[in-house]
Formats: structure tokens, C-alpha cells, sequence
């Protein structure tokens, strides 16, 4: 859905938690951006003006980013795009990829013990291999986007 420039590393990571497919590539060339987008029906989000208005004149969709702060860009963002994907923290934070549930037991070795007692449901992204569960900070996550009404 989004491709997201190097100048927004954290907007990219909030939208993968929010569950929007992002890719984010901080070392990719303008043209490349450009291609990737035509290529995957992508909306670029970008803090570049120059790189937008290219983006426009390739008959892109491609949404300029005002704020420097991730919080309001996100807000920015949800007043042109609907933000409140029912598929929260589906995604890999790091790589995008869509997350697999797995069974405890074959991540024992990589969780804490104190997580294994307390949390039911684990999950790894099958291209970085991290592991992700429930914990404090996907509720503090979740707070914040409810608290900028996301």
C-alpha cells in the first residue's frame, strides 16, 4: 500500500504497526522509488517536495508529509487516508513481512521465561525471524494510537 521515503524511518514503522503493508528503503535512489511505486500500486509518502511533485508528474498517488514529528504524521496521514485497520500488529516492524503464529515450544530458547508464563499467543516473521508477542508495549502502542484517534 505505502512506500515511505528515508526521511520517515519511524512514520514506516508505525504504519506496520498499524498493519499497512510499508516499504520502507532508506538507501533507495529517487528513481527507484519512483519504479517501485508505478510497479506495485504503491502511494508514496514522502517529506521531499521535489520528490513528490515527480512522483505526481509520473501519475502517481503521493501524499507530502508537513510534520517532523511521527505523531502528527500519522494524524496528517489519517485525514487522507483511513488509519483504523482492524489488522493491528499483523505485521513485522522491522521487515514488513506478515507475521505466523507459532506454538511456545519452538521459541522457548528465545523468550523469557517470565513471557511464556504470562502471554498465550506468539508470533515470528518468517523473513528476519523475530519474535513478537503481546506485551506491555503493543497495549502502550495501541493506547496512543487510540489517544491520536487512529
Amino acid at each position: 500500500m505505502f512506500l515511505v521515503d528515508r526521511m520517515l524511518g519511524k512514520l514506516a514503522k508505525k504504519l506496520r504497526l498499524l498493519g499497512f503493508d510499508t516499504i520502507y528503503l532508506p538507501h533507495a535512489q529517487e528513481e527507484q522509488i519512483i519504479q517501485l511505486c508505478k510497479q506495485n500500486n504503491r502511494i508514496l509518502i514522502t517529506r521531499d517536495r521535489l520528490l513528490h511533485m515527480r512522483a505526481l508528474k509520473n501519475g502517481l498517488r503521493s501524499h507530502l508529509i508537513h510534520s517532523d514529528n511521527w505523531r502528527d504524521q500519522l494524524v496528517e496521514l489519517s485525514s487522507r487516508f483511513d488509519l483504523k485497520n482492524t489488522n493491528r500488529m499483523t505485521r513485522c516492524s522491522l521487515c514488513n513481512a506478515e507475521l505466523e503464529k507459532i506454538p511456545v515450544e519452538k521459541i522457548k530458547d528465545r523468550v523469557p521465561l517470565y513471557v511464556q508464563n504470562t502471554q498465550n499467543d506468539f508470533f515470528i516473521c518468517p523473513v528476519c525471524n523475530r519474535v513478537y508477542w503481546a506485551g506491555s508495549h503493543v497495549q502502550h502502542a495501541i493506547e496512543e494510537f487510540r489517544r491520536l484517534r487512529i
